[in-house]
């Protein structure tokens, strides 16, 4: 009797131990750990003498394809433990510890300073208010300052932009890549508004409807490296199981997303959408991939 007393004590301490409450992931039935004490893995080193053929491609990836999905969401700030991957970005822009630098372009010479780089995830834009009196008169017009937040500006995001090295690698005789930098897209607003002038002698309509994309866009560039650290101890959401361990790294290292190129090395410096449009473009970037796909299998024929 005694030894099923015991049996029983022990098999209900066990069983209350395995439910844990973790700040960072809520409750669970195990502890979440592992993903954030995950170094980002080590390349292997690649020397000049071993490249013996290299493609530098430009690409796009969109985030609102269904494979991408992972990366957009969770759109609010933290949802069980997971933090989507323009949240990790601005989270380390905002980080005083955090030595990440913003660049203006891929080539990372011109540096952006942390305060412009974190304002430019927010948008302030300026728009017209009129003054009116007590007899419902307009008197005059003046300038007000119509902000938003981060977290209205993120759903917005649906871009991210790599720029990365193809290259084959004959000492160790495999196509391997690096992704070197990588760049964040944010639409540019404008106040969606009538304009209308306060010439004193009635009450003039003026017609506030909010913000609105004004067609143009900003990229926000980072030396890749520089992300890998925190994108290796951030979770990202596994489709089939959840729970297996994946990090942003995972997702960027194994190429679990989707693309298009937009652009390769050329001797005229520019883009696909600069010389050609339309289903030419997408047969452009077609023509890249297979041509970087066609290299190494042409290598094994026999």
């Amino acid at each position: 009797m005694k030894r099923i007393i015991l049996a029983v004590f022990l098999f209900s301490f066990l069983g209350s131990s395995a439910q844990v409450l973790d700040p960072g992931y809520g409750p669970r039935a195990w502890k979440k750990e592992n993903t954030k004490q995950e170094n980002p893995i080590v390349l292997p080193h690649v020397r000049e003498a071993d490249v013996m053929w290299a493609e530098r491609i430009w690409r796009t990836i969109d985030l609102r394809q269904k494979e991408n999905l992972p990366i957009y969401y969770p759109l609010k700030e933290q949802t069980q433990g997971k933090r989507s991957f323009v949240q990790i970005v601005y989270d380390m822009l905002n980080n005083p510890k955090s030595k990440l630098k913003a660049y203006e372009t891929y080539e990372l010479k011109t540096e952006i300073p942390r305060e412009k780089a974190i304002g430019l995830f927010a948008a302030s834009v300026e728009y017209d208010s009129l003054v009116f009196d007590e007899n419902g008169v307009c008197q005059d017009k003046v300038k007000n300052m119509y902000h938003m937040d981060f977290s209205k500006v993120k759903p917005e995001i649906v871009k991210i932009h790599l720029m990365e090295d193809w290259f084959f690698d004959k000492q160790r005789s495999v196509m391997d890549v690096r992704i070197l930098a990588l760049a964040i897209e944010i639409p540019i607003f404008i106040i969606n508004e009538t304009q209308t002038y306060c010439d004193g002698t009635g009450q003039d309509e003026i017609v506030f409807g909010g913000w609105k994309k004004a067609g143009g866009n900003q990229n926000i560039w980072f030396f890749f490296p520089d992300l890998r650290k925190e994108m290796a101890a951030n979770e990202c959401y596994e489709r089939h199981n959840d729970g297996g361990r994946i990090s942003y790294d995972d997702i960027f290292l194994k190429r679990m997303f989707a693309s298009y190129i937009v652009r390769n090395e050329n001797v005229y410096d520019r883009y696909i959408n600069e010389y050609t449009s339309g289903l030419r473009a997408l047969l452009e970037a077609k023509r890249i991939k297979e041509k970087i796909r066609n290299f190494e299998m042409n290598l094994w024929q026999y």
